[in-house]
Formats: C-alpha cells, sequence, structure tokens
C-alpha cells in the first residue's frame, strides 16, 4: 500500500488540517467580536496593539495556508485525494471491514453485532461522487475567496499596492468563509461516522456565526466553537484583570517614544 493512499491516514490528516483551519480563523474573528462588545478590552487591547495586529495577520495567514493544504488537488494529502482513497478502499467501508473494527480485536463476536451490522449504512461510489460534488461547490469558493490572496500575497508577494492586496482579501463574503470551514468539519464527521459506525452520511447543522457562538452560555465540541470558546475566557480575564501600573506606566511610555 502507497502511504497516503491509505483512507484512514488521508482521514487523520484531514481532521488535523480542517480542524486548524478552523480554530485559525475563529480565534481572529472571536477577538474582533469580543473588542467591538466591550470599549474597556477595546482599551486594553490597545495598550500592546502591535502583538494584536500581529496575531490577526498571523492567524489569518496561518488559515489561507491550511485551507490551501486542504483544497490544493497538487498534495499528496487533501480532500480531492481522501475522497479518491476512500474508492479506492471501499472494501473498508462494507459489512466485513465495519464487522472487523466493532469486533475490535476479538475472536468472539459481541451479541449485538448482528443486528448492527444488518441496520448499518454501506457507501457505494453514488455516495462518494455526491460528496465530491459537494467538495467542488466549497472549492469553487476556496479558487475565488482565498487562493487569490495565498497565492499572489501570502505564498508569493506578487502584490504589494496596498489596493491591490486589500482587493485580494475582499473576494469573498465572512459568511462564505464561516460556511467553507464548518463544512469541511461536517464533511469529517460524515466520513469518521460511516467508516466507524456505518451511520448514512447526513450533515447535521452547525452553528457558524462568531457572534451566535461566543454569545452563546457554552460552546460545543467541534473546533471552531471550542477556539471561540477559548478565546472568550481570555477576553474575560483580560477586561477583569486588575492591570499592574507599573506596567501599564512603561507600555505607555514605550508607545509615546514610538510617536
Amino acid at each position: 500500500m502507497i502511504r497516503h493512499r491509505s483512507f484512514e491516514i488521508q482521514l487523520e490528516n484531514f481532521r488535523r488540517e480542517s480542524a486548524t483551519a478552523a480554530q485559525y480563523i475563529y480565534a481572529e474573528m472571536a477577538i474582533q467580536h469580543a473588542a467591538s462588545k466591550s470599549k474597556k478590552l477595546l482599551n486594553r487591547l490597545n495598550d500592546t496593539p502591535t502583538f494584536w495586529l500581529s496575531c490577526g495577520a498571523a492567524l489569518q495567514s496561518s488559515a489561507y495556508i491550511s485551507l490551501g493544504r486542504i483544497f490544493d488537488k497538487n498534495s499528496k494529502y487533501n480532500v480531492a485525494a481522501l475522497l479518491d482513497a476512500m474508492e479506492q478502499n471501499l472494501e473498508l467501508f462494507q459489512r466485513e471491514g465495519l464487522a472487523s473494527r466493532k469486533r475490535n480485536g476479538s475472536q468472539i463476536d459481541p451479541p449485538w453485532l448482528s443486528e448492527y451490522i444488518e441496520g448499518a449504512y454501506y457507501p457505494t461510489i453514488k455516495d462518494i461522487n455526491r460528496l465530491r460534488a459537494m467538495v467542488e461547490k466549497y472549492r469553487d469558493i476556496y479558487e475565488r475567496t482565498i487562493k487569490p490572496a495565498r497565492n499572489k500575497y501570502l505564498a508569493h508577494r506578487e502584490k504589494e499596492e496596498h489596493a491591490e492586496v486589500k482587493a485580494l482579501f475582499a473576494r469573498g463574503t465572512v459568511r462564505e468563509l464561516w460556511s467553507l470551514t464548518t463544512f469541511l468539519h461536517q464533511l469529517y464527521e460524515v466520513l469518521w461516522e460511516q467508516l466507524h459506525n456505518g451511520r448514512r452520511p447526513v450533515f447535521r447543522s452547525l452553528r457558524h456565526s462568531v457572534k451566535s457562538i461566543y454569545d452563546a452560555s457554552n460552546q460545543r465540541t467541534s473546533p471552531h466553537e471550542r477556539m471561540v470558546g477559548d478565546v472568550k475566557k481570555l477576553m474575560y480575564f483580560l477586561e477583569t484583570a486588575t492591570p499592574n501600573p507599573a506596567i501599564h506606566r512603561t507600555l505607555r511610555d514605550k508607545a509615546a517614544q514610538c510617536l
């Protein structure tokens, strides 16, 4: 077996890349949302503006690079290769493959296994082609909104003028970026559940608005919601912590020297 063709290896790599992209995107936007909600917090962030501007730029750049690795067909590990590996290893998803995983190394079948196997869903090429069509829909978003900035500014500095750079990053909407990011997590969950539990590929809805996630009383376990929850905790600490006057004076004096 060629290593990069193994579906399970491809799926684990896809999990890492899609989670990384979601964490970077939602971290940057959650910080911005938190600052928009509180003038006190905004003033505290503005005590160290260079750090927060650099942090935002780094998060955005890293997110675009991660999304590029997911959609770049020249890479051995990308979403198209993932679905190719699924097709090439379709026997993994059939009855005996699922039964073997459910036995979990046991030589004796558990009493519930036969009924479980009978009720499981076994994908076909038609299912894979449906997933490919969904991926292509989101690839179109990537090609239009992410790839130009990634290739012409982040990876290769082909654009330098402020207006040109701004135009590269303004080719899509925030909602498209949220939709793209959450779709990748949905796709991972569908494939994982299909492989390990034989469940029909159904895409469950996910919250994607930073505001709705941040303002909720709790955050769920998906990577983008966990990140928003972490940012929320950090911003609360920064807003409510008692400042050290000596440190504040030092920061203020250094800022004045830069003017």
